[in-house]
């Protein structure tokens, strides 16, 4: 495989925004040099993650992980070096440089994988418009009977996959695609009964083809929806639609569709919308509505709405209006709620699903009163399970009824809640107040007293401590440390007049310190973001942390230097301090007849105690 050259890693690594790239996976807001947004890496309701455009570093406080660009794209997407590379080249349109006079020869598996997908969902697309057997016939079914434009089939780069699939897969293998890169793109059926891939066959042939795309909007999979043309021999033929299936790309519970464009359509901090499936996302998207996104072919997971919630607090859930429809509102709506997440359920009127509902004319114009009109969580939970003639039915029925609410209650997991749904549910269904929060009580105390104590144990929170940084009892090196990653242009000056056995290699924050300090000696610092790229994982990650700690107002530069000089007066100090304890010993030592000795060492003591009032600066 060819190498990637070192010059084309450092231009990349200066050229890349940290805050633009941080920003592709959580919701960032400025806080006075830095900027802060809800860990990547896990759900919390407190932003815990940290980013300094000036270094190019980032921390998050919850997972304590922290690095540069490329390391933020190998613990978020867990790649390796080499492909966090070519993946932050792509996202900020950078040509790398391969040694050996490569031009991208030897590219890695996965970024193989992407110009796979690229290259097919662009074929696709160009059999929608020209395939010579079905061409006329594929698009006179996206215009009159799914009623879409063909301007929307380009902006969305829907395709179709031709029956005959002869020329999809030779045209791959002449472009040089290795086999194991084709075999693991999901796209061929037979791939595990032949190495040989001119006999391998087209997972969507005669099937209409959606690209689905990742957050920075590169293809990584496709939906495709049979028809009248999908041939018999299709081992999937009698499913409506078929997905990718779970490649190194492509996540089912990790991917919202249409995401890549909702996050960025709608005001900052305004609701997504989520619909069931990817027509239902691109017809919405079509007609004006913002912010719409859908699951992929599974249900909706935490890590779809986590991923959510890192750009948004409120979600407008607009699911079809059938039973299937209610079932998934329903089984979303706990895991929402405990995601902090403000869920509201829009109706569609007349039954109709969004697609069909949006076909018609017009229809964007009664968008907002359908979202003023939103159920809050609460009340679509009780009248979903709770009929709107409950009031009318004997006592006993009403109060099973609300055995299925309180199964769903158990999972929210918020007393707010809880308390919201009762008082619901005892208007909804005629019932006091009272008898409703025994009813309640009851129910909770028995399904408690049945769960095995396993469960019980697991339930109890645990309290979570984040790390302490930047105390008032930071070492002179992470001090130091901290001055220099802001400010690097002292970093040279500092190299001249420290000498590197005054720093202390038994702490991180000293590891980094002697080796900015070595690469500034040996005439190799160019920058902190190019010296912290030469260094090593342990190094980027204290320079990170150390970075992240509570920043200061900037002072001019007579003031910093002033505060330099402080910090290597500690060194000096210590330095001394040591040496003088070093001479304590020795004279402890000497015997008693060695007076020529201890003269000499207490005149070394002497000479070293003056030079504490002359320590280095810059």
């Amino acid at each position: 495989m060819a190498r990637i050259t070192r010059r084309s890693i450092d231009a990349l690594r200066d050229k890349a925004d940290i805050v633009s790239l941080a920003g592709d996976y959580t919701q960032l807001k400025q806080r006075g040099r830095e900027w802060w947004g809800l860990s990547p890496f896990k759900t919390e309701r407190t932003p815990s993650f940290k980013v300094n455009p000036e270094t190019g570093l980032w921390y998050c406080f919850s997972t304590q992980q922290g690095g540069d660009a490329f390391k933020l794209v190998m613990a978020r997407e867990g790649l390796d070096f080499v492909e966090s590379i070519e993946r932050v080249a792509t996202r900020f349109g950078h040509a790398l440089e391969y040694e050996e006079g490569g031009n991208g020869e030897g590219k890695s598996i996965r970024g193989q994988l992407f110009d796979i997908h690229d290259l097919v969902a662009d074929y696709w697309h160009r059999c929608l418009h020209d395939d010579p057997v079905h061409g006329e016939w594929i698009r006179q079914y996206w215009v009159e009977q799914r009623k879409f434009s063909l301007e929307t089939a380009g902006d969305f780069q829907v395709g179709f996959a031709p029956v005959d699939d002869s020329r999809l897969i030779q045209g791959l293998i002449s472009k040089g695609f290795e086999p194991d890169a084709l075999a693991n793109s999901g796209l061929f059926f037979g791939t595990d009964r032949s190495k040989d891939p001119a006999r391998w066959h087209c997972r969507f042939r005669g099937r209409l083809v959606i690209p689905i795309r990742d957050i920075q909007g590169r293809v990584i999979a496709f939906t495709a929806r049979s028809l009248e043309i999908t041939p018999q021999d299709d081992p999937t033929r009698e499913a409506k639609y078929v997905n990718s299936p779970e490649t190194e790309l492509f996540k089912k519970n990790r991917t919202i569709f249409n995401f890549n464009r909702a996050k960025d359509n709608r005001e900052k901090g305004a609701p997504f919308v989520l619909v069931e499936g990817q027509l239902d996302a691109i017809r919405c998207h079509t007609a004006g509505v913002p912010g719409v996104v859908a699951a992929q072919g599974t249900a909706v997971t935490e890590e779809h709405l986590a991923q959510l919630k890192r750009f948004s607090d409120q979600l407008l859930v607009f699911l079809d209006a059938d039973a299937a429809g209610q079932k998934a509102a329903l089984r979303l709506l706990p895991l929402g709620l405990r995601a902090g997440l403000d869920i509201r359920f829009i109706n569609v009127p007349g039954g109709k699903d969004p697609d069909e509902f949006f076909s018609e004319p017009n229809r964007v114009e009664l968008w907002p009163k359908m979202v003023s009109e939103a159920r809050s969580a609460m009340q679509f939970c009780v009248q979903s399970l709770m009929p709107a003639d409950s009031v009318s039915q004997p006592l006993a029925k009403r109060l099973s009824l609300l055995s299925e609410l309180f199964t769903v209650l158990e999972q929210t997991g918020a007393e707010e809640v809880v308390q919201e749904a009762l008082s619901e549910a005892a208007r909804h269904a005629g019932i006091g107040i009272r008898e409703v929060h025994m009813a309640y009580e009851r129910d909770r105390i028995s399904r408690k007293a049945a769960r095995p104590s396993a469960q019980l144990q697991a339930a109890i929170p645990k309290t979570i401590t984040l790390p302490k940084t930047g105390s008032q009892l930071s070492s002179p090196e992470e001090d130091l440390c901290r001055i220099l990653i802001t400010d690097e242009k002292l970093v040279l000056d500092t190299s001249k007049v420290l000498p590197l056995e005054w720093v202390t290699t038994d702490i991180p924050s000293g590891v980094l310190l002697s080796a900015l300090l070595n690469e500034a000696i040996h005439g190799e610092f160019d920058s902190i973001r190019g010296a912290l790229g030469r260094l090593d994982d342990a190094c980027q990650h204290t320079a990170a942390q150390i970075a992240a700690e509570p920043s200061v107002e900037k002072v001019d530069e007579e003031e910093q230097r002033r505060i330099v000089n402080g910090v290597l007066k500690s060194f000096h100090s210590r330095h001394i301090q040591s040496r003088l304890r070093s001479i304590d010993a020795r004279i402890a030592a000497l015997p008693p007849t060695e007076i020529d000795a201890l003269n000499l060492l207490l005149r070394e003591k002497i000479d070293l105690r003056k030079t504490l009032t002359n320590p280095p600066s810059i």
